[in-house]
C-alpha cells in the first residue's frame, strides 16, 4: 500500500499521540486537529475513494493499517439514502467530513448490559456532518450514520485499532437486540 505523504504525516502524529497519552479522550483530542487538517487538504483524495459497494451501501478504502492492526486510517463513502445501524468501535476514533453531508446519530445505552443479546438505546444527539466537521469516538460510544444527500459523501476515519481485528457490536434499537457487527468489505 503506497501512502500519500499527507496521510503518512497523520499516521506519525497518531503514533505520537498514542505514545504520549494513555487516556482515549486525550488521544482523540490530540488526533482530531491532525485528522481535520488532512480532510481539509484533499490533495491525497482519489476518485476511487468515492466508489461504493451497492450491497453494503458504502465503500471503504484503507489508507494505512499497521502490521499489528493499530493505527487504521481509511475513507468511507456513503451512497445517497444509505447508512449503517447503530454500532460501537471498541477503540477510540475520529471521523471528519470531507465531501457531501452525513447524518451522525449518537446513541445512549439504557440497559445494564447484563444480557449480551439485549440492548435498549435512545438517541442523545443527531448532527449533520460536512467538510471539516469532527466526530470524536470513544471505545464504548454507539453511533449510526446515514447519507440523506443526493450525492455520495466521503469522510475520513481514523482509529486506534483496525476494526476488522476487533469484536464490535451492532444494535437494533427497535427490537432491542445487540449482535456481533458484520465485517464490512474494505479495499486497499
Amino acid at each position: 500500500m503506497s501512502t500519500h505523504p499527507a496521510v503518512a504525516e497523520l499516521v506519525t502524529k497518531m503514533k505520537k499521540a498514542c505514545a504520549a497519552h494513555d487516556n482515549p479522550d486525550e488521544i482523540v483530542t490530540a488526533v482530531a486537529s491532525a485528522a481535520k487538517a488532512l480532510a481539509a487538504n484533499k490533495s491525497w483524495v482519489k476518485p476511487e475513494y468515492f466508489e461504493c459497494d451497492e450491497v453494503q451501501g458504502m465503500g471503504i478504502t484503507i489508507l494505512n493499517e499497521e502490521l499489528d492492526h493499530s493505527i487504521l486510517v481509511e475513507t468511507v463513502a456513503w451512497l445517497p439514502g444509505r447508512g449503517v445501524a447503530p454500532h460501537d468501535h471498541q477503540t477510540w476514533g475520529v471521523v471528519v467530513g470531507i465531501e457531501g453531508e452525513e447524518v451522525n446519530v449518537n446513541w445512549q445505552r439504557l440497559d445494564d448490559g447484563r444480557n449480551p443479546d439485549f440492548a435498549e438505546l435512545e438517541i442523545i444527539e443527531e448532527r449533520q456532518i460536512c467538510n471539516g466537521d469532527v466526530v470524536p469516538l470513544l471505545p464504548d460510544d454507539i453511533h449510526s450514520v446515514r447519507n440523506e444527500g443526493e450525492t455520495t459523501s466521503l469522510s475520513l476515519h481514523v482509529y486506534g485499532h483496525a476494526l476488522s481485528s476487533l469484536e464490535r457490536y451492532e444494535f437494533d434499537p427497535i427490537n432491542k437486540i445487540r449482535r456481533v457487527c458484520p465485517q464490512r468489505k474494505r479495499r486497499e
